[in-house]
């Protein structure tokens, strides 16, 4: 049997049920008025640079997050097989380095670097070039279109119903894991 594609694994919404970004600006904001406006100084700067302050001064508590737990043994399981899986996220790389040293799981940890932002096109073209035999991705929201577009199959993972179908059309799906209505 052939050896499966790597694949490469969103953080946020896929990996673990929220935004850590969103999570991290939310507390930067409450802890002091003035800190909307620094945040926004950090924004001009460019949302790679933004997240590497927030993810200085808030160090991301991996233990502690949300995981999509059935996605997660998805993962073990594949793992188990031999399968390469990397963590490709647009959150700063010390943050995605905890979440991957906690979950033990990723061979390649990609994530934005305080210069660039590790989303959309511009991840699709780092996966590409450290899977030049193809990769399959896993995503769960709309900027993840133009990766899927660059992968050779999608894993939707907790996207709207409305994703889903377009993934469905748009692209060979490997695998879905709905949105679990009661959670």
């Amino acid at each position: 049997m052939a050896a499966k594609l790597p694949l490469a694994v969103d953080l946020d919404g896929t990996l673990i049920k929220t935004d850590l970004f969103t999570r991290a600006m939310l507390r930067f904001c409450s802890a002091a008025p003035w800190n909307g406006i620094v945040l926004l100084a950090w924004l001009t700067r460019g949302r790679a640079y933004a997240k590497q302050r927030l993810t200085r001064l808030f160090p991301v508590d991996a233990a502690s997050l949300p995981y999509n737990a059935a996605f997660v043994s998805w993962l073990r399981e594949e793992r188990a097989t031999g399968r390469i899986i990397a963590l490709a996220t647009a959150f700063d790389q010390a943050g995605a380095d905890a979440v991957a040293a906690h979950v033990c799981l990723f061979d390649h940890v990609f994530a934005s670097d305080g210069r660039t932002n590790l989303k959309s096109t511009k991840k699709a073209d780092r996966l590409r070039r450290a899977f030049p035999e193809g990769f399959v991705y896993a995503g769960n929201e709309r900027a993840d279109l133009k990766v899927w577009a660059t992968a050779k199959a999608a894993v939707v993972v907790t996207a709207s119903p409305a994703l889903e179908r377009e993934a469905a059309r748009r692209f060979e799906v490997e695998r879905i894991f709905p949105r679990d209505e009661h959670a």
